[in-house]
C-alpha cells in the first residue's frame, strides 16, 4: 500500500502576512473615506461662504459701485479717444424752453457719446409738456441731433374753473401761459376736449363765422351750444351738426340774423328754427301787434 500524502500545514508566517494585508486595506479605506468627507465638508463650507459674500456684496452696493467705476473708466477712455459729446443740435422746438430740453438730456462735460442711454433720454424729452414726439440720433464721433415735434394748440378747455390748453385730439398740453393763445376756441364742460374734433370741423367749414364765437359749451355729453361775442346763443343739434351750421351761415349771409335783437337761435330740430327774442324786442313786437301795425319779419 502506498502511503497517503498529507497536506502540509500552513505556516504561521503566511497567516500573519494575510492578516497584515487585510489590515492595511481597511486602514486605506478609512483614510479615503476621511479624505472624501473632508473635501465634501470643505466644498459645502466654500459654497456657503460664496453665497454669503455674494449677498453681502449685493446688499452693500459694492457690486453696483464696482460696475459703475468700471463703466466710468471705460467711458473716460472712449472719450479720450475722441468719442466725447461735443455738439448738441436741437431743432423743432417753438414753445418748449431750450433749457428744459437740455435738462432732460442730462448730459455732462466729458461724457462719452457711446455710453448714452438714448431710450431713457428720449423718454425724459417726450415727457416735457409741449413735446408730442422726439428723435435723438448719435452722429459719431461727437455730435447729437435732437428733433422735436410739438403739440399744436387747438383750444382752451375749461372745466370746474380750471383752464387747460389742449390739442385737436383733446390732449392736455399745459395750464401755463394761456394768455398767448387767446385766438383759439374756448370750450367748456366735461368731455368738451374729447369732442373737439366736431367743433373744429365747423371752424374749418366757415372760419369767418366761427371767429365770432366766444365760447362753445358741451351740453349733456352730446351736443354744442355756441355763445357769440354779441350775446346770441346758438343751440346746435346732436346729429347733422354740419347742416345746422350751414343753415346759420345762410341766415347770416342773406338776412344778417346775428345783427338782430335775438337771444337764442335754436337749430336742434331738423327743418325748424326757433328764435328767442330779447325782452325789449319782444315787448316792441307786442306793442306793434296791439296797435295793428305791420310786424317786421326777422
Amino acid at each position: 500500500m502506498w502511503p497517503l500524502n498529507k497536506k502540509p500545514k500552513k505556516s504561521s508566517k503566511s497567516k500573519a502576512t494575510s492578516v497584515k494585508r487585510g489590515a492595511k486595506q481597511a486602514q486605506s479605506l478609512v483614510r479615503r473615506r476621511r479624505i472624501s468627507l473632508f473635501f465634501r465638508v470643505f466644498g459645502l463650507l466654500g459654497a456657503v461662504t460664496v453665497v454669503v459674500l455674494s449677498i453681502y456684496i449685493w446688499k452693500s452696493g459694492l457690486l453696483q459701485e464696482w460696475t459703475l467705476e468700471a463703466r466710468d473708466t471705460v467711458d473716460r477712455e472712449i472719450a479720450k479717444a475722441g468719442f466725447m459729446v461735443g455738439e448738441v443740435r436741437i431743432t423743432g422746438q417753438g414753445n418748449t424752453d431750450i433749457n428744459q430740453i437740455r435738462t432732460a438730456l442730462a448730459l455732462y462735460d466729458g461724457q462719452s457719446i457711446v455710453s448714452l442711454n438714448l431710450p431713457e433720454m428720449l423718454g425724459r424729452v417726450e415727457a416735457l409738456p409741449w413735446v408730442k414726439q422726439a428723435t435723438i440720433i448719435r452722429k459719431l464721433p461727437d455730435a447729437l441731433d435732437v428733433t422735436i415735434t410739438e403739440h399744436e394748440a387747438a383750444a382752451i378747455w375749461q372745466e370746474d374753473g380750471a383752464l387747460f390748453l389742449v390739442d385737436q385730439h383733446g390732449t392736455i398740453i399745459t395750464d401755463a401761459g394761456l394768455e398767448k393763445f387767446a385766438d383759439v376756441p374756448h370750450i367748456v364742460g366735461a368731455g368738451a376736449n374729447e369732442n373737439l374734433v366736431s367743433l373744429l370741423a365747423l371752424k374749418a367749414a366757415y372760419p369767418d363765422l366761427f371767429s365770432r364765437v366766444k365760447s362753445a359749451v358741451w351740453v349733456g355729453q352730446r351736443r354744442w351750444d355756441l355763445n357769440f361775442y354779441n350775446g346770441i346763443k346758438i343751440k346746435l343739434p346732436e346729429k347733422e351738426t354740419g347742416l345746422a351750421w350751414q343753415l346759420l351761415y345762410e341766415y347770416e349771409s342773406n338776412q344778417k340774423i346775428l345783427a338782430k335783437d335775438i337771444l337764442v337761435i335754436d337749430l336742434r330740430q331738423h327743418g325748424k328754427t326757433i328764435l328767442r327774442l330779447t325782452p325789449q324786442e319782444a315787448e316792441r313786437r307786442r306793442l306793434l301787434k296791439n296797435s295793428g301795425a305791420k310786424e317786421e319779419s326777422i
